[in-house]
């Protein structure tokens, strides 16, 4: 099952909308320098963080106890985060002494996938051609398939009983207890185990190991309909699963606040309230927070140096688009447009990383400098490189 579908858009269409772009491409570049810029200082203020607090975190032998001594101090503690609440999925009739109960719930629906290829065409002109395919599959969110390009493809367009999670309202780690976003960050969680006495609240459902297949709406309604919904799936069958987070031995680093936790603020105003699962010491929880830091750094790094190049992409692609009265030379330009569009991205991400650093971090800002430069002086011989091989050479016709 596919449709295809084939349009054809002008050269002076193409054209017009490469211009469009050329605003919001040039928004895209400059947007790039203040993000590249804040993260730097970000990090940077981020590290600092959490030198300081290690520099003041105090690691409390036992959290039997809450010693009033260490209130208002960051601390570091282990030790078991438990409950004494049954959370209770009343629809399925799943319940657990536990910290949270997940229900994940995927139906049985129709997908449409397509493919596009292009062509240029002599004169400017791009043909599409784009195939739509059709298959059935599992999904935890539900597909809306009104705008489907191919009709007998329906889908329910809601699932009946969609995915929830509960959290315990009442976690105790020793003589502690837990806050709300503490306890919605513990994990380790794994599959619910379901009891051999166990008795499914939604009727005519198919039980295989841990899972729980559910028939459609209609065939639920149907007594006569017993089909194996495992291996005869149909359109809107749902199959349903549950994890759950059992009491278990976690660490924390966060300010004492009584009998509880709160976030420790930095001299710099940075927050610090970390979580782990297991026995984990003080040092190796800072040495992740500082590996995450590091992460999310580079990748807002990233993140920064795309906006440049696709902004710069937009800017330039009305050139590519005018060559592309020649496909050959349109793909030329092309090339040659998104080779500069990277090194100049390049450039100027480095620089305003170099900038950033010079505010923050000195001596790594003028090593950044320098190594910004280079590129900026390998782009100027390289375009000299290309005018000087452009001119003719004296006493040749």
């Amino acid at each position: 099952m596919a449709v295809t579908e084939t349009t054809t858009e002008s050269w002076g269409s193409r054209l017009g909308n490469s211009i469009k772009g050329v605003l919001l491409g040039g928004l895209l570049f400059i947007a790039g320098f203040p993000v590249l810029f804040w993260n730097e200082g970000n990090s940077v203020k981020t590290a600092k963080a959490i030198d300081e607090g290690e520099g003041a975190c105090v690691s409390v032998e036992s959290n039997a106890t809450v010693d009033p001594g260490m209130n208002g101090k960051l601390v570091h503690l282990s030790g078991k985060a438990d409950t004494a609440d049954v959370l209770a999925d009343d629809v399925f009739g799943v319940t657990a002494k536990a910290i949270r109960l997940e229900r994940k719930v995927e139906m049985y629906q129709w997908m449409e996938e397509s493919s596009t290829t292009e062509k240029k065409n002599l004169g400017g002109s791009v043909t599409k051609t784009t195939t739509y395919k059709y298959k059935q599959g599992w999904s935890s969110s539900a597909i809306d398939s009104s705008g489907f390009k191919e009709a007998g493809h329906e889908n329910p367009g809601v699932i009946e009983f969609p995915s929830e999670e509960k959290l315990a309202a009442n976690v105790s780690f020793g003589a502690f207890r837990l806050s709300e976003n503490q306890i919605g960050r513990i994990g380790s969680a794994q599959a619910y185990a379901f009891p051999t006495d166990f008795v499914c609240k939604v009727s005519r459902v198919q039980m295989q190991g841990g899972t729980i297949y559910v028939p459609n709406a209609a065939t639920r309604g149907n007594a006569l309909n017993n089909r194996d919904v495992a291996t005869q799936t149909r359109i809107g069958d749902m199959r349903v699963t549950f994890r759950v987070v059992y009491p278990h031995d976690i660490s924390v680093i966060a300010k004492q606040h009584g009998d509880t936790f709160i976030d420790y603020t930095a001299k710099n105003g940075k927050k610090l309230n970390y979580l782990a699962d297991g026995l984990k010491d003080a040092a190796a929880m800072f040495e992740t927070a500082r590996s995450n830091n590091a992460i999310m750094t580079w990748l807002i790094r990233l993140g920064g140096f795309l906006l440049m190049y696709f902004g710069l992409s937009m800017v330039f692609k009305p050139l590519s688009v005018l060559a592309d009265v020649l496909p050959i030379l349109g793909d030329i330009v092309g090339v040659g447009t998104g080779l500069v569009a990277g090194l100049v991205s390049l450039v100027c991400a480095l620089v305003t990383i170099a900038m950033a650093w010079l505010f923050y971090r000195p001596i790594l800002g003028m090593a950044l400098l320098a190594v910004a430069g280079f590129f900026a002086w390998k782009l100027v011989q390289k375009r000299k490189a290309v005018r000087q091989k452009a001119q003719p050479v004296p006493g040749q016709a």
